[in-house]
């Protein structure tokens, strides 16, 4: 409860009094430190609670998206298509090329086939195809790692199995129901996560904002060490550094606001915490250097 106390008195001080920023260029690292730390546990609670009510308001249409999924993941294969993999070749019983589309969930994929079939094709011939899985004669092609414009490919060649394979419809309808198990249990999977997200969320959130927000200080500092030399004042960089992690107060709270409200001001954090730490600078002209 002390430690909230001091948090809240610290807050107010570092939003309202520009004498309160002779006693942080005083005091040690780890203070400010922890004030920073505290301040943004408390906006990421906000967040966790955003997220919360947000979560609450979807969860009763899980079950039916689930319920989607599992229908669209039985209609994806082809009631005609039946697949033979012997002798490290793979066999079709449809006119190739034969392409598989997307369900219509994924939306307008711009003409983009899931997969195609064609025994008469090879590997090197998967991007005119247009499509995300090639499956030749003797291999299947899939994407690997986009660089730049460019997608690499991997390529798994039907050598590799060990067994024949056959797939038709049926079979692979009774594949998917053994997911069932799993789907039936998926909602509550998904509660106990988000649980979990919102109670780690202030404190990891917290963790990663604040590395975030001493990094960007360092150079911010730096703009302020230049400009308390124009200024003839001599708190040092250090103390800056310190100042700044109250300073950086109304950035933070001006920052969270617009995101939580969906809109972005560029440059807005960072001059809100030069034209702040300018004046406290400027009215607390007195203090000495300060190590």
């Amino acid at each position: 409860m002390k430690k909230l106390k001091t948090f809240w008195y610290s807050f107010q001080k570092s939003l309202l009094d520009f004498g309160y920023y002779k006693d942080v260029a005083k005091a040690s690292f780890w203070f400010s430190y922890k004030y920073l730390f505290l301040l943004l546990i408390c906006l990421s609670l906000i967040r966790s609670v955003q997220m919360g009510v947000g979560y609450i308001a979807i969860r009763k249409n899980i079950p039916s998206y689930i319920t989607t999924v599992q229908r669209e993941l039985v209609n994806i294969y082809p009631k005609e298509l039946e697949l033979r993999i012997s002798n490290n070749k793979l066999y079709t019983n449809v006119k190739e090329p034969y392409a598989i589309e997307f369900p219509k969930v994924f939306g307008d994929m711009d003409g983009k086939h899931m997969v195609v079939i064609d025994t008469k094709g090879v590997v090197d011939d998967y991007p005119k195809y247009n499509t995300v899985i090639l499956a030749t004669k003797l291999a299947l092609v899939y994407p690997d790692k986009q660089q730049g414009n460019r997608t690499s490919t991997q390529v798994y060649y039907f050598s590799d199995l060990d067994r024949s394979i056959y797939m038709d419809h049926a079979g692979y309808s009774k594949l998917i129901q053994r997911t069932n198990p799993f789907f039936a249990k998926l909602p509550k999977m998904i509660d106990i996560a988000v649980v979990v997200g919102i109670i780690l969320l202030p404190f990891v959130g917290a963790f990663f904002w604040q590395s975030g927000t001493l990094l960007g200080l360092v150079f911010l500092t730096l703009i302020m060490w230049i400009i308390e030399k124009i200024l003839k004042t001599s708190y040092g960089y250090k103390a800056l550094f310190r100042m700044g992690m109250h300073g950086a107060t109304w950035s933070i709270l001006f920052s969270f606001l617009l995101d939580i409200t969906n809109q972005k001001v560029s440059y807005l954090y960072n001059l809100i915490f030069v034209a702040w730490m300018i004046f406290v600078i400027v009215k607390n002209k007195e203090v000495k250097t300060v190590v």
